[in-house]
């Protein structure tokens, strides 16, 4: 799991750094198309794609964990607004969980309390 964490740090730098290098170069040959602007966009959108990959990765390790721990009902994208965690009550979870009740007749859960000492 560090190793993608550290890849998609390391894209994201590379990206941001790219994005810096179009905005100078632009500044430098005074918003014209040249081709040193040429190559910073290449370079950027290059980084773009290296990026965007790197979170698809994350994204692929993120649904290959919840399918191999059973969570396959987690909502796809749990995001809210700013009003709906401000107006929650702080006792609340904005996410309702509604536990399985277990049986106590369950054959698998029934233990002998007879022999057991207190």
């Amino acid at each position: 799991m560090d190793a993608i964490v550290d890849s998609i740090e390391k894209a994201y730098t590379e990206f941001v750094t790219a994005a810096a290098i179009v905005l100078e170069t632009r500044e430098t040959n005074g918003d014209q198309s040249t081709a040193d602007v040429n190559s910073a966009l290449a370079n950027f959108h290059q980084r773009l794609v290296s990026f965007k990959a790197s979170c698809d990765e994350a994204q692929e390790f993120v649904e290959y964990l919840k399918h191999s721990l059973g969570c396959n009902k987690f909502p796809g994208n749990l995001s809210y607004s700013q009003e709906q965690v401000f107006a929650s009550d702080h006792n609340e979870s904005l996410i309702q969980c509604n536990p399985v009740p277990i049986k106590a007749d369950d054959e698998k859960t029934k233990t002998d309390t007879s022999t057991s000492k207190p």
